[in-house]
């Protein structure tokens, strides 16, 4: 993981984060993720969780340039939840950014 990150980055792992609380409180549509996001949260503990979502800042950035010109919902509250699942497996100990990824909005 960087050490540092430009503000647009920074913005982007604050809406990572925001994204995965509202996996883990049911909300937003993403109540069937809930369970397995809570149980990543006890192995890892929520630090530790954490840390693992701000390391997805670096390849949301790439992906969300692929399409940032042409998607028209909001970034925060509709790409970001998109984004993780797409392509976050919760099934392990941590949640792991898949190999190949998909970048919503990309073929629309």
């Amino acid at each position: 993981m960087k050490d540092t990150y430009p503000a647009a980055s920074l913005e982007t792992a604050a809406c990572l984060w925001e994204a995965v609380l509202e996996i883990l409180s049911g909300g937003a549509g993403q109540r069937g993720l809930r369970a397995k996001a809570q149980r990543v949260r006890e192995n890892m503990g929520t630090s530790g969780l954490r840390r693992t979502v701000l390391a997805w800042t670096e390849a949301a950035d790439a992906d969300w340039a692929v399409v940032k010109d042409t998607y028209d919902a909001p970034f925060d509250w509709e790409w970001i939840p998109e984004w993780i699942v797409l392509n976050v497996d919760w099934d392990g100990h941590a949640p792991e950014l898949r190999t190949k990824r998909l970048v919503p909005g990309e073929n629309a």
